[in-house]
């Protein structure tokens, strides 16, 4: 008998005991960097619709027991990739890991409450006063919540008379914040500082930039600023942040989404239906948004006398949308190299805020030298009527240390002005492309009147051509024009009146044109294979 009791107690101990959740200390040490959305152009970017992703890594104080637990990292960022989660300092084997997406929520929690008991408070329609009984939620969506008691099923908040319940327990399985959990064997206590580094959706950046001309229009002073995006629920504290310039491969990773029904306990507002007029010009509601300033002028309405509340259209309240909050502070970005591609350190440690877009800067240089030019483009194989083509302004320089600039240039919007007036007075919003050390950068204005261009057919005979483009330059200054020859490699120009140069791998003829005057260009030639 004794060594069946002695053989029992052996199993039982073969048996591991069950995982107990042990929560993991909060984030300390939080470093966040930003890649940029690999397929979204230089335009604005939108909170609810980020496509660009981030590497978070945070230092957190773990404490275990001996033996197995769930342990828990309570509030990383809600759109964390799971498979990419590395955890390091941790002694103790990881068997498993998941992100536990069912967060606390009034829906969740009802439904979580499904089949359980509630405890009822409630008003006795007779004698008016308040009374408790314990019910069971039967169903919950967005049609209502229906329990059952020892009277029979009915629905919530349907009796006319105050309705308010309260759980008998904590919340099984649910989180007030996005959480990882990780599934360990302690072989003895332990308390270390881990680290937790894993990838995140849900974030972008962009840059954007103001050239402000100066009055000889020789010279810009830059200002270069880079906004960080999160459009995740959490918000990373004191971070240090890093941002990625260049277009990184990556597959699409589907983001982990609570996409989970919601559940509503509403029914008629608080009074009996038959005491409830028809009123389509008012609206009812039974939760109240909180509106912080106008929480007052909300309720203090002359409708809200009779308990209903309107809607913010009635009162002529402002929107209750708000702009989409931006947060600004000054410090030079610090450039350095990422393999391949650039990465730009924000000196000083800075909250990344949930929701939120945030401007840090990139750069600030003065006296930035360039050039103005006119151009446009001739088809020669065009041999029609005279037809006209409009002219484009363009602001030229190039990338490096001659040029007060020398380092790699995120793509961006780009704002030129210049004072007029005694004020700033916009000119153009061109985009910029990633610009790397000494390239050349060129920024359109926009097409200006003063500066017109007419192109004339003089001969077409079999595979011979002769062009005639007058250009006229009704301003005050002299400006130099580019005019880019657009046609077939084949159509060989034999003769022209300017000479045909070639840059960048394009053909152009560059020429002056004095203030108030017209200059034409002849140019005549054959098919190479003629």
């Amino acid at each position: 008998m004794r060594w069946l009791i002695a053989l029992l107690l052996s199993l039982l101990a073969a048996v591991p005991a069950a995982a107990r959740d042990v929560v993991a200390g909060a984030p300390g040490d939080v470093s966040v960097t930003i890649y940029r959305d690999p397929y979204r152009s230089e335009g604005a970017m939108e909170l609810n619709d980020l496509g660009g992703f981030a590497v978070v890594s945070e230092s957190r104080r773990v404490t275990l027991p001996a033996g197995r637990h769930r342990l828990r990292f309570v509030g990383v960022v809600d759109g964390i990739v799971p498979a990419s989660a590395v955890l390091s300092g941790l002694p103790a084997g990881v068997i498993e890991r998941n992100q536990d997406a069912a967060l606390l929520s009034p829906s969740s929690l009802m439904r979580a409450a499904r089949g359980k008991t509630i405890m009822l408070n409630r008003t006795n329609p007779v004698t008016g006063k308040p009374v408790r009984a314990a019910a069971e939620i039967v169903s919950a969506s967005e049609e209502g919540v229906v329990f059952r008691t020892a009277e029979g099923n009915e629905a919530l908040r349907c009796s006319g008379y105050p309705e308010t319940f309260r759980y008998g327990r904590d919340a099984e399985g649910l989180f007030a914040q996005p959480t990882l959990s990780v599934m360990v064997d302690a072989p003895q206590p332990i308390s270390v500082k881990v680290t937790l580094t894993y990838l995140a959706q849900g974030f972008d950046w962009n840059a954007s930039y103001n050239a402000r001309l100066n009055a000889a229009g020789t010279a810009f002073d830059l200002g270069g600023w880079i906004t960080l995006a999160n459009g995740n629920s959490i918000s990373l504290e004191n971070a240090q942040v890093q941002i990625v310039a260049g277009r990184l491969n990556r597959s699409v990773v589907d983001r982990i989404v609570d996409n989970s029904p919601q559940a509503i306990a509403r029914c008629w507002p608080m009074e009996k239906t038959s005491d409830i007029t028809n009123k389509p010009d008012r609206p009812y509601v039974m939760v109240q948004p909180y509106l912080e300033g106008r929480y007052r002028r909300w309720h203090e309405g002359d409708d809200d006398k009779d308990g209903i509340v309107v809607t913010a259209q009635r009162l002529n309240a402002p929107s209750l949308s708000a702009p989409t909050p931006v947060s600004v502070f000054s410090a030079e970005a610090i450039q350095e190299q990422l393999g391949d591609l650039k990465l730009y350190r924000i000196p000083r440690r800075t909250t990344v805020a949930a929701m939120q877009m945030k401007q840090t800067r990139l750069l600030e240089r003065s006296g930035v030298a360039y050039e103005r030019y006119y151009t446009s483009s001739v088809y020669i194989g065009n041999r029609g009527s005279p037809w006209f083509e409009t002219t484009i302004a363009m602001l030229r320089t190039r990338n490096d240390k001659q040029h007060a600039l020398g380092l790699p240039l995120p793509a961006g919007v780009f704002l030129i002005d210049q004072f007029q007036f005694g004020r700033p007075m916009v000119l153009a919003e061109p985009t910029l492309r990633d610009t790397a050390t000494d390239e050349k950068i060129e920024l359109a204005i926009g097409s200006v009147s003063d500066v017109t261009i007419e192109h004339r057919c003089l001969k077409n005979e079999g595979a011979k051509y002769a062009m005639q483009t007058t250009i006229s330059n009704a301003g005050t200054s002299a400006i130099q024009y580019e005019l880019v020859i657009e046609n077939d490699l084949d159509m060989k120009i034999s003769d022209s009146t300017v000479p045909v140069i070639e840059r960048d791998g394009v053909r152009m003829m560059v020429v002056t044109i004095p203030a108030e005057s017209s200059v034409a260009l002849t140019y005549a030639g054959t098919h190479q294979d003629s």
